[in-house]
């Protein structure tokens, strides 16, 4: 999971580098510099102060959330958060303006023809007001896609299923083994603590493997991935199944953890399916995106056949089909199961990694 962070940040700090590249040379063009090398210079600088921003902010981001001794002091109210993202954010941002002297200095020095007052950048106080202004916008982004998941911010926001559409999915259902008994033993306060965190160690895992939450239902998560995210851009991603196995390792590295705070190691089970829905906006007050189709019913059923099975994870045969190589697992038949509230018996497998 850290290499993937790693390598996250990286992208991001690159795209941050051609960013601050072009508006280097923007800023050149701006100030009517037309040596080649003080152009190159400007760009150089751009770049470093690109790389600068975008590696910090994205760095704050990407790495402290994860960071286990730090998520009591960002567990804040969401506008204290708020607050708090955009002071750090802008703080950057107005470090490495305050940098920019230099570097206007040295191209005075290297270029006769430049004279200090032609590269002098905006006052100061419009520089902070700027950069404070840039970082809430970010941080209401940020915050705005973690709320309701940055697929479907991003589709709501497109319009992507204003008309309703047809779409191959894969859906994870995922069970939280018995958490009725934990609930009754530590009471409804703590035992929805007890679930928040369960969810906050699968996050990552669902994340890394390009799912999307589609709604947490009690003690149960369901994730959903596009028939071509599901099975990846190489053989054998099987993303659904490595999905499961991530989560139930991600908990497994907490286990101390949870044994500490609530005397107990949380268990998961889950039922994995493929199947058509139809994909639309509903609402009016508060849009959301929905999926209809029996897909959903049947994972659902799958997932309660786990129980009378006796089994942790179950995956459709139409799901292994899509899904192909799966390097990595084993799969044990189990026939067609016959679920209760379907006519049709479906044909399954148990998975193990």
């Amino acid at each position: 999971m850290q290499r993937k962070r790693v390598r996250l940040w990286l992208r991001i700090i690159a795209v941050s580098a051609v960013i601050g590249a072009l508006y280097g040379t923007f800023l050149g063009v701006h100030f009517g510099l037309t040596g080649v090398g003080t152009r190159s210079l400007m760009a150089a600088f751009g770049v470093l102060h690109g790389v600068l921003i975008g590696g910090g902010i994205s760095g704050i981001e990407i790495f402290l959330p994860g960071v286990v001794a730090l998520r009591r002091v960002l567990d804040v109210p969401l506008l204290a958060l708020v607050g708090l993202k955009t002071l750090a954010y802008g703080g950057i941002v107005i470090a490495v303006h305050a940098s920019a002297p230099g570097p206007r200095l040295l191209l005075v020095l290297l270029d006769r023809t430049v004279r200090l007052e032609e590269v002098t950048g905006p006052a100061p106080t419009l520089t902070v007001g700027l950069a404070l202004g840039a970082a809430l916008i970010f941080v209401l982004t940020m915050q705005f896609g973690q709320l309701l998941g940055f697929r479907t911010a991003r589709d709501l926001f497109l319009g992507r299923y204003r008309r309703p559409r047809r779409e191959r999915r894969f859906f994870l259902f995922v069970d939280v083994v018995g958490s009725t008994a934990v609930a009754e033993r530590l009471g409804p306060l703590k035992a929805h603590r007890f679930l928040s965190t369960v969810f906050d160690a699968a996050a990552e895992p669902i994340a890394a493997s390009r799912g999307e939450v589609y709604q947490y239902v009690g003690d149960e998560i369901v994730v959903t991935w596009t028939e071509s995210d599901g099975v990846g851009g190489e053989p054998g991603q099987a993303r659904p199944l490595r999905c499961f196995f991530d989560m139930e390792s991600s908990l497994c590295a907490r286990a101390e953890e949870f044994r500490t705070l609530f005397g107990t190691e949380p268990q998961l089970r889950a039922a994995l399916h493929l199947g058509d829905v139809i994909a639309g906006e509903v609402g009016v007050w508060r849009r959301a995106i929905v999926f209809h189709g029996d897909v959903m019913n049947t994972t659902s059923r799958l997932e309660q056949a786990t129980r009378e099975t006796g089994q942790r994870f179950i995956a459709s045969a139409e799901a292994l089909r899509a899904l192909g190589s799966i390097t990595g697992f084993a799969s044990r038949d189990l026939g067609t199961l016959a679920l209760r509230g379907r006519k049709e018996p479906i044909h399954a497998y148990s998975i193990e990694r």
